[in-house]
């Protein structure tokens, strides 16, 4: 089955199911090029006159009206979804992209605001951590998916492979971390560990006594503390920096976990850099998107933080650092996708950089549990940078299906 016929077999199953439903499709399948064509196909079959897309970010919509541009359709409105719960109007046709973010109490108001007869949602991954994807599934149902492993199959992505690499917190933070974990050990057994403990907590805040309140306190403040710790881990800075040396004429993106490490890493990279964040104006934003696109500047990288995860389409960036991130499939699922986007003689490289021994380890096993265990390989820093330099990784993003496995497991590199 070629893509055109396994999208065309998607708009068959949203119109066996009344023409409303939720696809779900990893980055690189083509859903925005698929609800193009269930608009489209709605002229002729419904007669509609007006279509709203709804997007997350301003990143999106600007993509979103370039298309809807290039595939002459005149008559669709492209609203971020802040904008859009605010201007109730009606509209033939609903079309809400990565449809899982609409599921909190302000933004599931789109549902009432745009009730459209006529409505497709799109999404990498509905399933959220917080379970609150039933909010959605209360209006819309999945009616069909295509994964990472049939995009690939079929030839629609980049081949990848995925190398998680080791690098040790410097001695000072390791020992903060420690007594940040200790300490929040010591509140988890007080409320009862897990997820009885994180229960708990919460309702201590709402409604206990000021030393259940206390309790509580401390033990997100730790929860907290090592957090930061790890997401900040400057040695991953320095990490960073070297595969970026080593890798040669690519372009990437390095999704870091707080704006602290994303400008840090712009410093260390020079003008090759630019992070990307909430605390600087759309302006800027657009700005930097735009000097990355342009192959006259400098910039190769951009550093970012909870944002262009989705929807950000550069089919020629080929390496994706991840420096700090969730413990969420569909964070990765979406990160990954940032990199896979077909082109000829691609293979895409993910990098998680990890803190090992801590919860960021466990965080980033539960984030790749749906990922083909062939295509990820264990490594410390000082192997994958070796790889690098001795040419079995080439610019490309050609890589070894498994490298030779070292002495120690200290530095251990197998494909797991």
């Amino acid at each position: 089955m070629t893509r055109t016929e396994r999208q065309i077999e998607v708009l068959k199953k949203w119109r066996a199911n009344n023409f409303r439903g939720i696809f779900q499709a990893a980055t690189g399948f083509g859903k925005t090029y698929t609800a193009i064509m269930a608009i489209k196909g709605m002229v002729n079959r419904a007669g509609i006159e007006s279509c709203l897309v709804v997007v997350p970010t301003i990143t999106l919509k600007a993509q979103w009206e370039a298309e809807l541009a290039k595939n002459k359709v005149k008559f669709a409105d492209v609203l971020v979804i802040n904008t859009a719960i605010k201007q109730p109007r009606n509209y033939d046709m609903l079309v809400l992209d990565e449809c899982h973010r609409y599921a909190a109490d302000s933004f599931k108001r789109i549902f009432e605001v745009a009730d459209c007869e006529y409505v497709l949602g799109l999404t990498a991954t509905l399933e959220r951590e917080d379970g609150l994807h039933d909010i959605i599934l209360d209006y819309l149902e999945v009616i069909d998916e295509v994964t990472v492993d049939d995009c690939l199959e079929a030839g629609w992505i980049a081949p990848y492979t995925v190398y998680n690499v080791a690098v040790p917190l410097p001695k000072d933070e390791q020992t903060a971390y420690d007594k940040a974990n200790n300490t929040f050990k010591h509140f988890a057994a007080v409320l009862g560990f897990g997820g009885d403990a994180f229960r708990k907590a919460q309702q201590h805040l709402k409604t206990g006594t000021s030393e259940q309140k206390g309790k509580a306190a401390q033990y997100y403040a730790s929860m907290r503390k090592r957090k930061t710790i790890c997401l900040n881990n400057s040695n991953k800075a320095q990490a960073t920096h070297d595969i970026i040396q080593a890798v040669g004429k690519r372009n990437g993106l390095i999704f870091s976990g707080t704006v602290e490490f994303a400008e840090l890493l712009q410093e260390k990279l020079g003008d090759i850099c630019m992070s990307f964040h909430s605390k600087i104006t759309k302006k800027q934003q657009k700005d930097i998107v735009a000097r990355f696109k342009d192959k006259r500047t400098k910039v190769r990288y951009i550093s970012s933080v909870q944002a262009l995860n989705e929807g950000f389409n550069v089919p020629d960036c080929s390496l994706a650092i991840i420096a700090g991130s969730n413990s969420t499939k569909r964070t990765f699922i979406q990160q990954l996708g940032r990199v896979v986007r077909m082109q000829p003689d691609k293979e895409a490289i993910i990098v998680n950089l990890y803190s090992p021994g801590t919860q960021e380890e466990v965080w980033m096993k539960k984030r790749l549990g749906d990922i083909d265990k062939n295509k990820v390989i264990i490594c410390n820093l000082e192997d994958f940078l070796n790889q690098l330099n001795y040419g079995n990784i080439d610019e490309s993003g050609v890589a070894p299906a498994v490298i030779p496995d070292s002495e120690s497991a200290s530095s251990t590199t197998t494909s797991v």
